[in-house]
């Protein structure tokens, strides 16, 4: 189970350049398509993009999901640090708050906390007691804008 130390547990920073190509391969990934022409065009042609309002190409809204995953060493860091075990891992679930758009070219870094452990149902019936472990990450721009907090829900059962 989770190691309940960890409560209030701070990881590196990471930072990363948001690269065009990414923004479109996600785009694609989650809209199941094989054609970055079978995407919307915000998503990998800047023309399209400031068209329709935006400054450059922008991330799609759950981006941030893989930008956690493609730092560091991505979840394994988080699991290794909280010694959960793996094999009784579920992602339960994922929020998103965003204050500023984030645009291929930008240098986001974030900063991920523990910032609750605790447990769900009763020990002892099987299926129905659970320790549950939540992150909460705060992604800033090359500016050192706050632009986004994500709350990442595990479960460990």
């Amino acid at each position: 189970m989770a190691d309940r130390t960890k409560l209030g547990m701070e990881f590196p920073p990471y930072t990363m350049t948001v690269e065009k190509s990414k923004i479109a391969e996600f785009a694609m990934a989650v809209a199941l398509k094989e054609e970055m022409t079978e995407i919307n065009p915000v998503y990998y042609d800047e023309t399209s993009a400031k068209k329709t309002g935006y400054q450059g190409i922008p991330v799609p809204p759950t981006f941030m999901t893989s930008f956690i995953l493609w730092t560091g060493n991505g979840m394994m860091e988080i699991i290794k640090a909280l010694s959960v075990d793996m094999s009784r891992l579920l992602h339960s679930e994922e929020e998103f708050e965003y204050y500023a758009n984030i645009y291929a070219g930008d240098t986001i870094t974030r900063k991920m906390k523990v910032v609750e452990m605790y447990e769900r149902g009763k020990r002892g019936k099987v299926g129905r007691f659970a320790e549950v472990t939540v992150l909460e990450t705060e992604v800033f721009n090359q500016r050192g804008e706050l632009v986004a907090k994500i709350r990442t829900t595990v479960v460990e059962r």
